[in-house]
């Protein structure tokens, strides 16, 4: 078996096999054709990897990488972006995508990428390869009827095709710039910039305070279900809508305007908010009220020292983390983690015993914040070897969330 990247000329090999697994369409021999003539340019930010016959003539399967900067700890870092993961039925259980993560891991560490992140068919399979079940996400379904509204002044505005979506993307780096693996963007969503929402019969609404200033939106998008006709704000792989709101007041106002606005012709609105983000008193009557709990994707580290060289500790002290890493061997040693206020961490290899030894997958949760040290009794891979070393001034539960999807 051959691993490697493809080139852009390859691409439509890729999509087809893409096509296959999962059951979509597939325009295969036009984009070859395409690419004969014109093969696509390289993109930088995207690449992908795939698992060859001996002679080539066979793609087994392939995944793709988005280079990502996103958010870790106050901080930019680099974050690969995982999808597209898929195998010939022919070809299923041959080792394909272990080969191609196990190579793609490998390039992303090389590039000096600190994270990677991934949206799951399957948890089990993908923790085979280090990956772990990020922070939650809440959905709430709420009936308008039951929200208990009140008018907090500002306005309504309505975004409609070409006008800038500048303000939402404000509105997003606020709201996430304190959020662990939160992508940096410079435009909101590309999708947006090229779509007319209305022919989707999607909506844009912004509200602004009395200065002018926007402090919330919603994209939303009306969807009949069985539980009736919902007002559908969340964000997925189907249609990028949204609900954000930068304070309590901000969210007041979209709800006030949805209950106001649209009570005839809606009976619930649907809207999604990080775990770590209760809307709880804010939604009214709650024994109607639905909240399902989801994961956000599944969180990787790529290199372990680089994020104990950056991780925000409480207090100070010093803590010896033995990491197992199949994929990345070269996470596979004692750190020791050496913090204090005003300073920057010391991270290096030892010798010495460790206090705590966990996988790649429990220290990846834990260090971006999705899990903290009361969860570690909950995760029998964890050993503790030094009752009192200071595990939870390393790992506590943080901000942690990512809205980009690939």
């Amino acid at each position: 078996m051959i691993v490697r990247k493809l080139a852009p000329a390859e691409y439509y090999r890729a999509h087809l096999v893409q096509a296959v697994a999962f059951e979509g369409n597939s325009e295969y021999q036009k984009e070859k054709e395409e690419a004969e003539k014109q093969p696509p340019a390289a993109d930088k930010d995207n690449w992908m990897w795939g698992a060859f016959s001996e002679d080539e003539t066979a793609l087994y399967g392939c995944m793709s990488i988005r280079r990502y900067r996103c958010n870790f700890e106050g901080r930019e870092a680099l974050m690969g972006g995982v999808g597209g993961v898929s195998t010939l039925p022919q070809y299923r259980r041959s080792g394909a995508i272990r080969a191609c993560i196990g190579a793609a891991l490998q390039d992303m560490y090389e590039k000096e990428f600190s994270l990677s992140f991934l949206y799951p068919f399957s948890t089990q399979y993908y923790r085979k390869f280090g990956y772990e079940v990020g922070a939650e996400n809440r959905v709430w379904t709420v009936p308008l009827q039951d929200m208990k509204t009140m008018d907090v002044g500002g306005r309504i505005e309505q975004l409609l095709p070409g006008e800038s979506t500048q303000p939402l993307l404000e509105i997003y780096r606020q709201f996430y710039k304190d959020y662990n693996l939160a992508a940096v963007r410079e435009i909101y969503e590309e999708e947006l910039e090229k779509t007319n929402l209305l022919n989707q019969q999607r909506y844009i609404y912004l509200w602004k305070d009395e200065t002018g200033a926007a402090r919330g939106f919603m994209i939303c998008r009306k969807q009949r279900e069985a539980e009736g006709v919902i007002m559908d704000c969340t964000n997925g792989f189907a249609l990028r809508n949204g609900l954000l709101f930068l304070d309590v007041r901000a969210l007041q106002g979209l709800l006030y305007f949805v209950k106001q606005a649209f009570s005839a012709d809606y009976e619930k609105i649907r809207f999604s908010v990080p775990g770590s983000l209760s809307v709880t008193s804010l939604v009214g009557e709650n024994n109607t009220a639905k909240c399902q709990v989801l994961f956000n994707g599944m969180a990787r580290v790529v290199r372990v020292e680089d994020v104990l060289s950056v991780c925000r500790c409480r207090g100070s002290g010093t803590v010896r983390i033995r990491v197992l890493d199949e994929m990345l061997p070269q996470n596979n040693a004692v750190w020791e983690l050496t913090f204090a206020p005003g300073r920057e961490n010391r991270v290096e290899k030892t010798e010495a015993a460790a206090d705590v030894t966990m996988p790649i997958n429990e220290f990846s949760a834990l260090i971006c914040g999705a899990r903290g040290a009361e969860d570690i009794p909950w995760m029998p891979r964890i050993k503790v070897h030094t009752p009192q070393a200071p595990l939870e001034q390393v790992f506590y539960r943080k901000k942690c969330y990512i809205m980009d999807l690939f």
